[in-house]
């Protein structure tokens, strides 16, 4: 086991006699500069992420800050080194292992879960470095998705409305029955406070499905001709309208809030748009046929190329019978309806959920033909198909009650990477994780709370 070492010493010490033969007119260049430049290896397998990884000196430790892929295997990895000067290097192994250490060729194979550490001589063949090894393996599937229960019924309230929406990075759960309203707050989905003593302004049977947050201040309709905004979400105060009939805010586009309106002069369907949410002006078009104007699931994003886009899905039209268009524009005037050339969405039932997380965009609800049953699906081409989610990586928890009406958000998105301060570590951590609240099922109503995250999202570097 020793052999390797005694070759190094024999190797070395026929370089200090060759030195000390030659003549005083032959110079020999020696440093005693042992230190290290470069790692990179090759898997037995040629994996490409191995080959493309790059290792850097931390201190004294050779480490690959960007961890490899997950499952990568390390077992079958040829190293080559590169130093400042070398008359030969020793790799080191951990005790237990086949070799206790092995000269540095190029050419070995070795297990580098069993490497601990490598020592360099320089041309002076006496000075030399230990550098130890660290390689790094993501050990959780980094597209995978966690899911779970941070609160199993929050209140015992029968609603026949709720909505959660996002005011200042905390969670506003609102629900109200017909007669009475309430407020829950969160900062992180796992704490609430009960802030329904404090509410005012806000009508009790009001439906609460389409309140947006814009511009800093939550906003709602859907009884008529007054909007109602509030600052804080607490105090509610509420505006007027005279040109037309409110029927659903319908999303945040382009920096401005907009809404579908019936027009008081003659009752067509428009929309209507503001910068402000208090100075309103009708489109001159009327609304796309089949276009919703109530308990649809909308969206805002960006596209691949970085161009705002809004999606619009299923909902109840103006005859309030249920529709399965996908409705997708770059203005918000001139529409495409997905759902004439693709049917992926032909079972999405009224209530869903639709947000834009990691390039994608995700549904929740329940299905049309079988109501006890989850609609979950992905869409990576921007809302024209949707599939089911990866299994495993991403499917909600067998426990996970189908529901339709719940609120689905995503607090604290951020976007940090090479982040080195440990404040902004802990925000990397508690950021973009996925809430769904409430919801119902038939009679059943929900007020528990589900979080999720992509494991990437979590991980300090990307």
């Amino acid at each position: 086991m020793k052999f390797n070492q005694y070759r190094l010493i024999f190797f070395l010490s026929a370089i200090i006699l060759l030195s000390s033969c030659l003549g005083t007119n032959t110079p020999t260049a020696v440093s005693s500069n042992a230190s290290f430049v470069s790692m990179t290896y090759v898997a037995k397998n040629k994996i490409p992420t191995i080959s493309a990884t790059t290792f850097t000196l931390v201190d004294n430790t050779i480490v690959n800050l960007d961890s490899l892929p997950f499952k990568t295997s390390i077992d079958s990895v040829s190293p080559t080194f590169v130093f400042a000067t070398s008359t030969g290097a020793i790799m080191h192994f951990r005790t237990g292992y086949k070799k206790d250490s092995l000269l540095v060729n190029g050419t070995d194979t070795i297990d580098f879960r069993q490497l601990l550490r490598v020592r360099n001589y320089a041309t002076d063949a006496k000075t030399f470095i230990d550098y130890y090894i660290k390689v790094n393996v993501h050990q959780v599937d980094p597209e995978g998705y966690n899911w779970s229960k941070v609160s199993d019924n929050l209140n015992s309230i029968n609603a026949t409305s709720q909505k959660t929406v996002i005011l200042n990075n905390n969670l506003f759960y609102y629900l109200n029955n017909g007669a009475s309203g309430y407020l829950y707050t969160s900062t992180n989905g796992i704490n609430w406070t009960d802030q329904s003593s404090k509410l005012t302004g806000l009508p009790v049977n009001t439906p609460l499905n389409d309140m947006e947050q814009f511009n800093g201040k939550l906003y709602l309709t859907q009884d008529g001709v007054n909007i109602y905004s509030s600052l804080d979400g607490i105090n509610w105060t509420k505006k007027s309208v005279a040109d037309f009939t409110f029927k659903s805010l319908l999303y945040i586009f382009n920096g401005q809030l907009w809404a579908v309106v019936q027009s008081n002069t003659d009752n067509s369907y428009r929309f209507a748009v503001s910068s402000d949410g208090n100075i309103w002006g009708m489109t001159t078009g009327t609304i796309p046929g089949n276009f919703p104007v109530k308990d649809f699931a909308s969206v805002s994003y960006s596209s691949s190329t970085g161009k705002p886009k809004v999606l619009v899905l299923g909902g109840l039209s103006s005859s309030n019978l249920p529709l399965k268009n996908s409705w997708s524009s770059e203005d918000g005037v001139y529409w495409i309806d997905f759902s004439v050339e693709n049917h992926t969405l032909d079972t999405l039932a009224v209530g869903a959920s639709v947000i834009s997380y990691d390039s994608k965009l995700f549904v929740f609800g329940l299905r049309n033909d079988k109501p006890d049953s989850t609609y979950y699906r992905v869409s990576k081409d921007e809302g024209l198909s949707w599939q089911r989610p990866d299994t495993l990586r991403n499917i909600l928890p067998k426990n996970y009650p189908a529901r339709s009406y719940q609120s689905v958000v995503v607090l604290n998105p951020m976007q940090v990477k090479g982040v080195q301060s440990p404040t902004l570590k802990q925000q990397i951590i508690d950021s973009d994780h996925i809430y769904i609240v409430g919801g119902i099922t038939g009679s059943t109503v929900f007020s528990d709370i589900w979080t999720g995250k992509l494991n990437r999202k979590s991980f300090l570097r990307q």
